[in-house]
């Protein structure tokens, strides 16, 4: 064999040697291509598949929320129009036995006493009814009323009970000698400071059950 022949030979295997590495890299490289596109595909697929569940999960747990606070709004609104109700008749209890034991305490220490009326001392017996009847019922129900305004309560009943003992012990009490300057001073005080501190406990009242006039 000459040795043009061995090198033609020699020449050929190796350009089919390089061929063929050539041929095997493209083929893995293109496999590998391959196999990466199908794993991004399905990877994508679920994770979009993925990102589709949680936020139809969180848009159940969101509706879920809603109705949640939605129940707990209506409860509260109840829960407050009851509160309002109970606050709105206590309000109207006090001021009624209150309004009641004022008008039965001016009754009580009137000077004038027209023919027929009933004896002072009956007049007495009512005002002090009435005002037992107050004093029975506030203080059980005070928690329904700002403490301001259970204050000024307690500053009008306080005021009642000086005057009624004033004229209880020291005009109705005395047979001779009445002082009538006292006697006037009550009165004075039960339609002067009693009755003004009424009227402003009356508006704070109308206030609390929502009335801005």
């Amino acid at each position: 064999m000459s040795s043009e022949l061995v090198l033609e030979v020699l020449t050929s295997a190796s350009v089919s040697a390089g061929l063929s590495t050539c041929l095997i890299f493209l083929s893995k490289s293109w496999i590998s291509e391959r196999i990466k596109g199908v794993i991004k595909s399905e990877y994508d697929q679920k994770l979009e598949t993925h990102k589709a569940q949680l936020k139809s999960e969180s848009d159940i747990q969101i509706e879920q929320l809603k109705a949640s606070l939605s129940i707990a709004a209506a409860e509260k609104h109840v829960k407050f129009s009851k509160l309002h109700e109970s606050r709105a008749e206590v309000i109207a209890k006090t001021y009624s036995l209150l309004k009641t034991t004022i008008v039965t305490f001016k009754d009580y220490v009137k000077a004038f006493e027209p023919a027929g009326d009933l004896p002072r001392n009956e007049r007495k017996q009512i005002a002090a009814k009435a005002h037992e009847a107050f004093r029975e019922y506030f203080p059980t129900k005070v928690i329904y009323i700002p403490t301001e305004t259970a204050n000024k309560i307690d500053a009008i009943d306080k005021e009642l009970v000086i005057n009624f003992n004033q004229f209880a012990l020291q005009i109705d009490g005395v047979e001779n000698k009445i002082d009538y300057d006292k006697w006037d001073d009550v009165i004075k005080k039960l339609n002067g400071d009693v009755s003004e501190a009424l009227t402003e406990l009356e508006n704070e009242f109308r206030h609390l059950l929502g009335d801005e006039s």
